[in-house]
């Protein structure tokens, strides 16, 4: 559960008010999402619309925000996108301060996937809206804004600096020391790993793919279920121009914030089509985005300091859960090919 960063409700509301000609009943803050750099609130107008809210601590990724506008602008139906500020705008900053991104959403009311689960309808609507994604062309549109892929493991470096710090560094929070003891307890089978995970990045280098648009990390909370029963693909923070392994990922085999079962993968399949997916991208793409969480994890627990006790503790179990005996490091090379439909079938 996330802790409320206690930014001032009144700033927050001038600012609405002035940026959005928004006038606010009320602002509460939401203590969910596994973005540790924002605070999101739940804000009702005085006519009892409601809004998503999202205060980022720094500034914004703007392709984070243009992307899924432009989707929209395409008729992608299902993304959720940023709403305009008086003058355009899809974000400001909070009372002229640009340590603080205010961007402002339509309030989805239901539950994240994680927690609704989707039907098998709602399976199939996801499989048809992300290649619907993938096949829009914007990945050429934004080619100058968004990381391109290139598999040269970008969390690394970060990992191996807190890799050192963890050794060399003593904690006042009982989470970090107990982190700390665990990272250095597993220091060989980290390294293990970052080698493992370079020498295959390497290996695709040399290969022939498509680089499409992704939203790389639409796993089941980031997938929304509205109560009449539409999904909304949100979150799109960190799209990249990589092959579609980037995203399949959170589909094939994946136990990204909640296993996918194999009848699911048909179902997404059945509305996304055909496709060849390369097992070496994907079991690639599964040691990059255990590392990525390590390092995001890694710096949140031993160096944020708004971050509260409890919250750091989640964090450093979340991470040591990976290492468990049949976890998501010891299932990271396991692909089953008989999973998904072959764009010859």
């Amino acid at each position: 559960m996330r802790e409320d960063p206690g930014l001032d409700i009144g700033t927050i509301a001038g600012c609405l008010e002035a940026q959005y000609d928004l006038p606010v009943a009320s602002i509460a803050f939401l203590p969910i999402g596994y973005d540790l750099s924002a605070a999101v609130y739940e804000v009702r107008s005085r006519d009892g619309t409601s809004f998503f809210l999202k205060i980022r601590f720094g500034p914004v990724h703007e392709p984070s925000l243009l992307v899924p506008r432009a989707l929209i602008d395409l008729g992608i139906r299902n993304v959720l996108a940023p709403l305009r500020t008086r003058t355009s705008g899809l974000w400001c900053s909070l009372d002229g301060d640009d340590g603080y991104s205010v961007v402002l959403y339509p309030f989805v009311r239901g539950e994240n996937a994680m927690v609704a689960g989707l039907s098998d309808e709602q399976w199939r609507e996801f499989g048809s809206t992300l290649r619907a994604v993938h096949e829009s062309g914007l990945g050429e549109r934004f080619h100058d804004q968004l990381r391109v892929e290139t598999f040269t493991l970008p969390s690394a470096a970060v990992v191996l600096r807190l890799l050192d710090l963890a050794e060399a560094t003593t904690f006042e929070s009982a989470a970090a020391v107990r982190l700390a003891a665990f990272w250095h307890a597993n220091a060989d089978r980290i390294r293990q790993m970052l080698a493992r995970a370079e020498e295959l990045g390497r290996s695709l280098q040399s290969h022939t793919f498509e680089r499409v648009l992704c939203h790389a990390d639409i796993h089941a909370a980031n997938i929304l279920v509205d109560e009449d029963g539409r999904i909304w693909l949100g979150d799109w923070d960190d799209p990249v121009i990589a092959p579609r392994e980037r995203d399949l990922l959170f589909v094939v085999g994946s136990r990204i914030a909640r296993s996918v079962e194999p009848r699911e993968e048909i179902l997404f399949f059945e509305g996304y089509g055909p496709a060849e997916i390369d097992p070496v991208a994907l079991v690639y793409y599964r040691y990059e985005r255990i590392i990525e969480d390590l390092g995001e994890i890694g710096k949140s627990v031993f160096l944020d300091p708004r971050l509260g006790e409890q919250s750091r503790k989640e964090e450093a179990e979340l991470a040591m859960s990976f290492f468990v005996p049949g976890g998501d490091i010891d299932r990271a090379e396991t692909v089953s090919r008989r999973r998904w439909p072959s764009a010859s079938a």
